[in-house]
């Protein structure tokens, strides 16, 4: 996942981050954003891969500096036929696994196969309206897995009570709030993530930037339409984190290609960059670390005893009044005032006055959750605030660390809930794929890192999705976003929103939002699902449907 901190060097919805400990099952889906040409790791430099390439003492990484590798043959995908209940109804579909082949316009030869699973309800014939629905992923190098296994496929991951995978044999259930009811499904992976490869390792970094990238996900949902004769299905993309703006650029694309895009999802969308520019970045961060300190009862009894819905409400109207006045006028600001902006500031996060004035009223996501439970030696998953872990201290130094500094160099970041969801995820998925869907691939599964390095990002998402509503006045766009995902504040989100080039017409009538009491990757809280599900089926619905004459 992505790791903001202070937010200054994020690059919002450009394509801009390289993959190391990337995603769900890492340490970040994204990792720290970095700038727009560079490969920045998430939590750290270096690229992913690189380290033991061409000396043989590396044998996870992708390596492109290989020789002569050996390409994926063409072959039918595995197919396999099952049934599951979905809104009270049995509902039968055939669930494939396999490769589609990239192939040169020019050569035909392929460059390219990328993997997939697809589920589509039988009964249906190839040439029906029924809605199909492509998962790209999140950021460059994230497998689809996540939003496959993760909760919006017909199966996932069997998830404990307590929020983890548990301890093995670990399992799969039944998921009565897939989306397959609404829409036929493809879980799409990107060249360097799941099993998809380029035919000659050499051939990778043409692949790893943003426009190869949108071009080849075209190519693919053009020869997957071709294949099963669904050039005719209203066409649905639905990305995630830094993926959304994979999944606008190539709504974008497509249009542009005359491939019709109906809508397009985008759960924890990437920000513009003017959401985080400057002193933008802590007021579209406040209302988030409100909505944290609220979750674990830091704020006083009358904040506390709020809904989610009232104490954001005060958080945006604080962050975007007094708070954005105080920080524009600086040190023009007056005693009085600035003595009434620290008292409101540590009402709303819970942080002392003292340590608000000495951050200068100016509260980075690193500062708020090395102190926010200082005293428990706890700290907060960037990913979903309410999940918390203990804090190790600095390396050869006594004491926590955290965001008041101590002996040594500060320990990494741990992003506790993802280490929570990410043990035995991979192991269960692989197991799926094998005994339920009849998958025999070899090869390494790149579920979050170690299949792609670095990435060069063009363009921005927000740019792209103007020129998609631009071409397609008709387009119809949801943007999921959860109060509690400190990686992509909500705040950021509806500032991009707000800032999006799209005419009144579009504004109005074509943008849905949904809020959930969740943190990033919605669909693994059991809750916030079946209201995700509820909302993403209402949005299918309603922009398939032909408009009334």
């Amino acid at each position: 996942m992505r790791y903001i901190g202070n937010g200054m060097t994020l690059l919002a919805i450009a394509l801009c981050v390289s993959f190391t400990a990337s995603g769900q099952g890492g340490s970040g889906r994204a990792g720290r954003a970095g700038q727009a040409q560079q490969a920045g790791a998430p939590q750290a430099g270096a690229p992913a891969n690189t380290a033991g390439r061409g000396d043989g003492g590396d044998f996870y990484n992708y390596d492109t500096a290989a020789g002569i590798g050996s390409a994926i043959p063409d072959a039918p995908p595995a197919e396999t036929h099952q049934k599951i209940a979905v809104d009270g109804e049995a509902l039968a579909y055939t669930a494939r696994a396999g490769y589609l082949p990239l192939r040169n316009a020019t050569t035909g030869q392929p460059e390219a196969h990328l993997f997939y699973t697809s589920y589509t309800k039988d009964g249906v014939g190839g040439s029906s309206p029924r809605p199909v629905l492509f998962f790209l992923g999140g950021a460059p190098g994230v497998a689809a897995a996540w939003q496959e296994f993760g909760g919006l496929g017909p199966k996932r991951m069997r998830w404990m009570n307590d929020g983890t995978a548990g301890m093995p044999p670990y399992a799969w259930v039944d998921n009565p709030h897939t989306l397959l009811g609404q829409a036929d499904l493809v879980f799409v992976n990107p060249v360097g993530t799941g099993f998809s490869r380029p035919d000659q390792p050499n051939r990778g970094p043409s692949f790893w930037n943003t426009a190869a990238d949108v071009a080849s996900l075209a190519e693919f949902v053009r020869s997957f339409f071709h294949t099963y004769n669904r050039g005719n299905a209203p066409l649905f993309l639905a990305g995630e984190d830094f993926g959304t703006a994979r999944a606008a650029g190539l709504a974008a694309y497509l249009i542009e290609h005359q491939t019709p895009v109906q809508g397009v999802v985008l759960l924890s969308m990437a920000m513009s960059p003017d959401a985080v520019a400057g002193d933008e970045q802590y007021i579209t961060l406040l209302p988030s670390l409100a909505m944290a300190a609220w979750h674990h009862k830091k704020l006083a009894p009358e904040l506390t005893a709020m809904s989610a819905e009232q104490i954001s409400g005060q958080a945006r109207q604080f962050a975007s009044r007094e708070y954005l006045h105080a920080l524009y006028k600086g040190d023009r600001i007056t005693p009085e005032e600035r003595a009434k902006v620290v008292a409101d500031l540590s009402r709303l996060t819970g942080l002392a006055k003292a340590f608000i004035v000495n951050n200068d009223l100016r509260i980075s996501l690193e500062r708020f959750s090395g102190e926010l439970m200082h005293d428990q030696r706890l700290g907060l998953s960037n990913s979903d605030a309410r999940v918390t872990g203990f804090v190790p201290a600095p390396a050869g130094g006594r004491g926590f660390g955290g965001g008041r500094g101590g002996f040594g160099a500060p320990p990494a970041p741990i992003d506790f809930n993802l280490s929570h969801l990410a043990g035995g995820f991979e192991t269960a998925y692989d197991a799926y794929l094998r005994r339920e869907l009849g998958f025999d691939g070899s090869g390494i599964f790149y579920l979050s890192s170690g299949g792609v390095g670095t990435f060069a990002s063009t363009g921005s998402g927000d740019a792209s999705l103007a020129t998609a509503f631009a071409r397609n006045p008709g387009l119809r766009l949801f943007v999921g976003m959860n109060y509690f995902d400190l990686n992509a504040p909500f705040y950021a989100a509806e500032f991009t929103l707000a800032h999006l080039s799209v005419s009144p017409e579009a504004r109005a009538h074509n943008i849905t939002v949904g809020r959930f009491e969740a943190g990033q990757m919605t669909y693994v809280d059991n809750k916030a699902l079946a209201e995700l599900q509820a909302d993403l089926a209402a949005f299918i619905r309603g922009a398939a449907t032909p408009a009334s004459k």
